[in-house]
């Protein structure tokens, strides 16, 4: 046995000392560096708490997400640590008189929601594109900037954490109304992708269930979708989520399914929320029907997969535009909308535009030049004030260094 296979070998015992070994999963793919690497399935907080105190024992890098190539050249020799919330899955609480659920992380959205059916419940969170995604991934990426409560609120709907601090502390913070704690501590973690903690618990608010469907519109070019998605918000009308699309090029398929023509290539997608005021569903139908064309995908159809690549794969820049920009956009396109163009999370103010990767043409480089127009240039005094509370919290590096 090698010096380097030794020194693996010894890391990997002690492991052994804080999970049971069928938790821990060499990366062999990733095994550069005499440090080596792991995937580990931490069953409960104290073996998480654990797994982050030895990090800091042996100075090893703890990650929150998969394997990257660079991983290995990020922390040469330091060991690495891929943490798997598969087995931190519980229902802490539900409480019915506040409205509130606690899960752990790893429970996907899927099987949450699956237990707030029983209860005639749900949450603020979308329950499309999220499927399959652990509770903690959601809240620590920020996934919901896209598609999530309306107007991309995660902060009102997430009520309290549980995080495990890069040193191996935990906090939780407080689940009482804003105004009466002080600083939203919750603010620090939401979207931080796991720089400044792990959230192993959440505390999210819930509802009673209403009927949740997508509608689906055509539109024969941006301009008419925007003006459209305009006067629903001028009328009071608020749906709880919209989205205008067009196919990638190689979801031909999905376009014919959707039922997208020639003459109406950009796709409408709007999901009507009726808690807010008990709007009915018939109302927003009624309205985008007399103005772009109503379509009938089959029932059970994933729309969003089958016509664009799915989020984890999407790898363009995403960026915000405010309103005025977007009419402009429209109006520079014509008739002529690019495929692969995405505008999510739709709002009085604005929207979040992307391209996807592999369109070209003059009209693609427009939706591109816009893009690059409104990704932030510099550091930022957000990055300049990231960047101090990472060294704060986390000095040596421990969590999903980069």
């Amino acid at each position: 046995m090698s010096v380097t296979q030794g020194h693996s070998f010894g890391r990997l015992e002690e492991l052994r000392q804080i999970v049971p070994t069928e938790q821990i999963e060499a990366q062999t793919q990733s095994s550069d560096g005499r440090g080596g690497a792991w995937a580990v399935e931490p069953a409960t907080v104290d073996e998480l708490i654990d797994v982050v105190r030895w990090a800091n024992s042996r100075d090893a890098a703890v990650y929150t997400r998969h394997p990257r190539p660079r991983d290995a050249e990020v922390c040469k020799d330091r060991s690495r640590i891929y943490l798997r919330a598969r087995r931190m899955k519980r229902v802490r609480d539900l409480d019915l008189v506040s409205g509130t659920i606690t899960v752990q992380s790893g429970m996907t959205m899927k099987e949450l929601h699956e237990i707030l059916v029983e209860h005639s419940l749900t949450t603020g969170f979308a329950t499309r594109p999220w499927d399959h995604e652990a509770v903690g991934a959601v809240i620590a990426s920020a996934m919901d900037s896209h598609w999530g409560p309306k107007y991309g609120s995660m902060e009102e709907h997430v009520v309290g954490l549980g995080v495990v601090l890069p040193d191996g502390t935990t906090t939780t913070t407080r689940i009482a109304p804003r105004k009466a704690v002080g600083p939203d501590f919750n603010q620090l973690f939401l979207g931080s992708r796991g720089r400044f903690g792990i959230v192993h618990e959440a505390t999210l608010k819930v509802f009673p269930s209403s009927s949740r469907i997508v509608l689906s519109y055509g539109s024969k070019n941006l301009r008419l979708a925007l003006d459209a998605l305009s006067e629903a918000f001028e009328r009071g009308l608020s749906p709880r989520a919209m989205e205008v699309m067009t196919p990638a090029p190689d979801r031909a398929f999905g376009r014919r399914r959707v039922g997208l023509t020639d003459d109406y290539p950009v796709l409408i997608l709007v999901e009507p929320w009726a808690l807010d005021a008990g709007r009915r569903i018939g109302n927003v139908d009624s309205f985008f029907s007399e103005r772009l064309k109503r379509l009938e995908p089959p029932l059970g159809w994933d729309v969003h997969e089958g016509l664009l690549p799915p989020p984890r794969a999407w790898t363009s820049p995403v960026v915000g535009c405010r309103w005025s920009r977007l009419l402009a956009l429209a109006d520079d396109l014509g008739d002529d909308v690019p495929q692969g163009l995405w505008l999510v999370r739709v709002s009085r103010h604005g929207g979040w535009l992307s391209l996807a990767d592999g369109v070209h043409g003059e009209r693609a480089d427009i939706v591109r030049e816009t893009v690059r127009e409104h990704i932030p240039s510099g550091h930022t005094p957000l990055l300049a004030f990231q960047d101090a509370l990472k060294k704060q919290l986390d000095p040596r590096g421990i969590l999903n260094p980069s």
